[in-house]
């Protein structure tokens, strides 16, 4: 009997006593297993204690009424302590709380690979995150890891000016200007931007995209970053192999709908002719105790008809395309605190068109990319793992050229064949060659370091400098050196079904035109970027972590022509992260973000300045006997018609400086879904147009419904164009602007162990007065006319992936 009292008595204290419960989290968000957690009274005197599962729960009975100490401990991460206000009878407090982990260097931390959290306990970036798995199972487009990035929140298909152009656009901006590291690296092509390396899509452990408010430690771009981090080979052999096939139609799903703008029968033709393959191998695993080795390769072959149609016929054309990725990596632990890891990769695009319309097979495009990064990174732990220090120098190569066809040479012109059509003349073939050449290449040596150390008071500093050259070379840039003709068909130029060849185009043939390029500019020139970051991850409690840093970024292309050094672009950050309960954050932040030029805008200022390419027409009866026309070297430019001429940033330069301001939220519901909402909005300034110094003031009135000759608004410009001079002369100057607001919302579900769910929705708009390095005004200089929704715009944006794993017996 009285035993049975004294149990009953104990379960009536229990249920009147109150208990701790939380979740532990690690810096980033991730639940922390194995966490040590213990309760005691203030004056002494320990209460209880509990162990974290994986889910980084913990609950512990504490007494009422008395002030109470929270401490925490697990290897390899910095204890913490929290203070307990006392507890009300029956009282359940909810705490949650982060711990920093101590600095790790040997081999098997440095290659190690980690899950993304549910929620993000560090700062207020946004954009986000596709891990290993996401990016071994998630169906890809031609296996190309940028079509996953379309799937973030912030990030879209671009529209480009150009073939090569970059496919990525960040908050609607440009996609010139998106920066692209590798491992925390430069991988940007310097000329026009975009990826220098197209990665191998095997060789990728994570792919983030930050659109805003990232932290100082990342630069070089006024709107996001693309952050690729390489994986590394594991503690066991592992490897994989594939072969995919797409065969087109039939088993291709036909498209449901044709593109604006586009005959219905010519698409429908085209997409027969699509057809790709795949193959590819990877693997990597120990070579030695304390070293890790893996490396992929990748080829894909493609093949697509294009349609073009004349006023006779609909021709079907066809592009082959083949790009061939490599990658590989080795990680060597010297000690638990020093690990050296050396990574090169490597991809070759090739298109080569096999004639397309009325272009004969010699006269279309082929086009080569080639680029190269190979880095050194050693890691150091220094300060028994509260600091340590990551050196780099990576050398990078790149090639983009267009060479003539196998059936073509630099030496051919191209020929444009016309027939009569009533008073007119019609295009009926192209020949020659593809009149177009362009060979540039880059070589860039960077070097980087990073220096990061915990302080007292929960403080943990960063500091980081890097400096990264590039040497262009640019062989050719504009029309082919022989020139092109425009020459009319009076039934002495045989076809060869619908097609003519070069050869065929008889020596007396009528010439209509005469196309040259006055002076063919060799551009040799460099450009040099410097960054330094300081950056402070101050954790003020164990549940708010506020970062502030400062960088500061240079361009030396400001510092080139009449501009003066840009020196001044200093960019302070903030970010607020605050774990409100153990399953909901706010966050926030703000700071300034600069931006870098494309080299282009240098180089086009030299290569079409007073001294660089003109291209002039002669026509009528100043048009010269066919294949007798001048070349370059034999022009007299002073008898040359007015053109444009480009002075070297006349009315000066400034790196583009976007401000940006966040401001949202994320949840947990339950232990398998989150959820967050966040608020965007971006200004950018300092944006790089073409600025007319001789511009016209006549504009555009409402009686102006035809086009008019350009000699027509001659009359207005102040210096009036004469032979040998110029009509328009241009400069770039960065006064452009835009704005962009948005509001992401994101949904992330694990439904099971093998199932997880991300969905997301944007709302926003994107505006500008200039979409692109060398965008004019309609109206003279007017770019106050130009202010509009921009051609990257996505008002209304919404993704879904999912990924399932089988069961493995």
């Amino acid at each position: 009997m009285f035993a049975v009292l004294v149990a009953g008595s104990a379960a009536a204290v229990e249920a009147q006593g109150a208990r701790v419960a939380g979740v532990v989290r690690e810096q980033g968000g991730r639940p922390l297993v194995g966490v040590i957690v213990q309760i005691a009274a203030r004056n002494g005197g320990s209460v209880g204690s509990d162990t974290t599962g994986s889910d980084g729960t913990f609950l512990v009975a504490a007494p009422t009424a008395i002030p109470l100490l929270l401490s925490a401990r697990r290897i390899g991460f910095e204890p913490v302590t929290i203070t307990i206000s006392p507890l009300a009878n029956v009282e359940r407090r909810a705490i949650g709380f982060t711990m920093s982990s101590l600095v790790r260097l040997d081999v098997v931390n440095v290659v190690a690979e980690r899950d993304r959290p549910l929620l993000d306990t560090r700062g207020a970036t946004t954009g986000g995150s596709i891990a290993r798995r996401e990016l071994e199972r998630l169906p890809t487009d031609a296996r190309d890891p940028i079509t996953l990035a379309y799937t973030l929140p912030g990030v879209a298909q671009a529209t480009g000016f150009f073939g090569d152009a970059p496919k990525l656009t960040i908050n609607g901006a440009n996609a010139l200007y998106t920066q692209y590291t590798l491992d925390g690296l430069e991988n940007n092509e310097g000329f026009l931007g975009g990826p220098r390396v197209e990665v191998p899509l095997s060789a990728l452990s994570n792919l983030e995209v930050l659109a805003n408010s990232y932290s100082a430690e990342f630069g070089r771009s006024s709107n996001g970053v693309v952050n690729m981090t390489t994986r590394a080979g594991g503690d066991v052999w592992s490897g994989e192999a594939f072969v995919y096939s797409r065969p087109g139609l039939p088993l291709d799903a036909r498209a449901a709908t044709v593109p604006r703008g586009t005959r219905a029968d010519d698409f429908r033709r085209a997409q027969e002719g699509f057809k790709r393959a795949q193959f590819g191998l990877a693997g990597g695993g120990p070579l030695a105790v304390n070293t890790r080795v893996f490396g992929t390769v990748e080829l894909t072959r493609e093949t697509e008809d294009r349609i073009a149609s004349t006023a006779s016929t609909v021709f079907t054309g066809r592009e082959q395309r083949d790009s061939w990725k490599l990658f590989g990596r080795v990680d060597h632990g010297w000690s638990p605190t020093q690990t050296t890891t050396l990574r090169t990769a490597a991809s070759i695009i090739d298109r080569a068109g096999e004639g397309s319309g009325i272009v004969a097979p010699e006269a279309d495009i082929t086009t080569r990319r080639v680029g190269t990064v190979t880095a050194l990174t050693h890691r150091s732990s220094l300060r028994g793992g509260r600091a340590s220090n990551d050196a780099s120098a990576q050398f990078s190569t790149f090639l983009w050229a267009f060479p003539p066809t196998v059936a073509s040479s630099r030496g051919r012109p191209q020929v444009t064949i016309f027939q009569a059509a009533g008073d007119d003349t019609v295009a009926v073939g192209v020949v020659g060659s593809s009149n177009f050449i362009f060979d540039e290449a880059e070589r860039q040596l960077q070097l980087r370091d990073v220096f990061e150390s915990r302080i007292a008071d929960g403080h943990r500093i960063r500091i980081g400098a890097d400096v990264a050259r590039s040497q262009f070379t640019l062989g050719a840039s504009q029309t082919n050196p022989a020139g092109s003709y425009a020459v009319l068909d009076e039934g002495n130029i045989p076809s060869r079904g619908n097609r003519y060849a070069f050869g065929d185009v008889p020596s007396d043939v009528r010439v209509l035109s005469y196309t040259v390029d006055a002076a063919q500019k060799q551009v040799d020139l460099s450009q040099t970027l410097y960054g330094v970051f300081v950056e402070d991850q101050w954790r003020a409690t164990p549940a708010l972590t506020v970062t502030a840093g400062l960088r500061w970024d240079y361009d030396d292309i400001t510092s080139r022509g009449a501009s003066i050094a840009d020196l001044d672009n200093f960019q302070p950050r903030a970010a607020v992260n605050w774990l409100v309960r153990p399953s909901m954050v706010l966050r926030g932040g703000a700071g300034l973000y600069a931006g870098k030029f494309p080299y282009a805008v240098y180089s086009d200022a030299i290569q079409f300045g007073p001294d660089g390419n003109q291209t002039v027409t002669f026509d009528g009866a100043a048009a010269p006997r066919y294949l007798q026309g001048p070349r370059t070297a034999t022009l007299d430019r002073s008898t040359l018609p007015p053109g444009e001429v480009r002075e070297l940033f006349s009315l000066g330069l400034e790196q583009p400086m976007s401000t940006q301001f966040t401001l949202g939220g994320q949840a947990e519901i339950g232990r398998t879904a989150a959820i967050s909402i966040d608020g965007v909005w971006t200004g950018t300034r300092n944006l790089p147009r073409s600025w007319d110094l001789n511009a016209s003031t006549r504009g555009i009135g409402p009686n102006d419904v035809t086009s008019l000759p350009v000699v027509q608004g001659d009359q207005f410009r102040p210096v009036q164009p004469v032979t040998g001079g110029y009509r328009r002369l241009s400069t770039t100057e960065s006064g452009g602007r835009a704005d962009y607001a948005g509001l992401y919302t994101a949904l992330r579900l694990n439904v099971r162990r093998d199932l997880t769910l991300d969905v997301n929705y944007v709302l926003s708009r994107s505006r500008n007065d200039t979409e692109d390095i060398n965008f004019n005004a309609t109206q003279g200089n007017r770019f106050d006319l130009e202010w509009a929704d921009a051609v990257n715009d996505r008002r209304h944006k919404a993704s879904a992936r999912a990924t399932w794993t089988a069961a493995r017996s």
